[in-house]
């Protein structure tokens, strides 16, 4: 099917008031319009709240954890923003890097969906109750922290570890 723009002809040649078809303009929308839609379907790396940092450590006070859902953080190092999250589970508190070993080059990170993480590369989700024991390519990659009093700690060097993730 061969769809034609027509439009009243302004060549002078053709003055008569007819309607010519320009073929090629409508293909030139066509790939126009197939690439702005997909430059716009690009993905980008998630943006999040900036961690609290005092100059040698992240520290986060445990109140402000909601319980099995993860908490987005990003780090600001010299070079690239490290992005992370925190999970607290049954009083337990875990911190992971926003990346899997698989698909960190693309830079996308995890979402989070009811009781799982998904990884939005590759769209593998894993129940938040498994991580802590999850080996695999694309599980979160592990970030220490430690509980002090009410505040979850991770230490600068830590986190800086995972820069070349990101």
């Amino acid at each position: 099917m061969n769809i034609y723009l027509y439009i009243r002809s302004l060549d002078p040649i053709h003055r008569d008031g007819k309607y010519t078809r320009y073929p090629f303009i409508i293909k030139r929308i066509n790939v126009l319009l197939v690439i702005v839609l997909l430059l716009s379907a690009c993905s980008k790396k998630p943006v999040y709240p900036e961690a609290p940092f005092d100059g040698s450590s992240i520290r986060i006070r445990l109140p402000a954890l909601p319980e099995k859902k993860p908490v987005f953080f990003t780090f600001f190092s010299d070079k690239v923003g490290i992005n992370f999250f925190i999970l607290k589970r049954n009083g337990n508190i875990e911190s992971y890097f926003d990346a899997c070993g698989k698909c960190f080059p693309r830079k996308l990170g995890f979402r989070h969906a009811d009781d799982h993480v998904v990884c939005t590369a590759c769209d593998v989700s894993y129940r938040l109750d498994d991580l802590k024991d999850g080996m695999g390519s694309c599980y979160p990659i592990k970030l220490k922290g430690r509980v002090e009093g009410k505040t979850f700690v991770i230490d600068k060097k830590d986190v800086l570890e995972g820069e070349r993730f990101f």
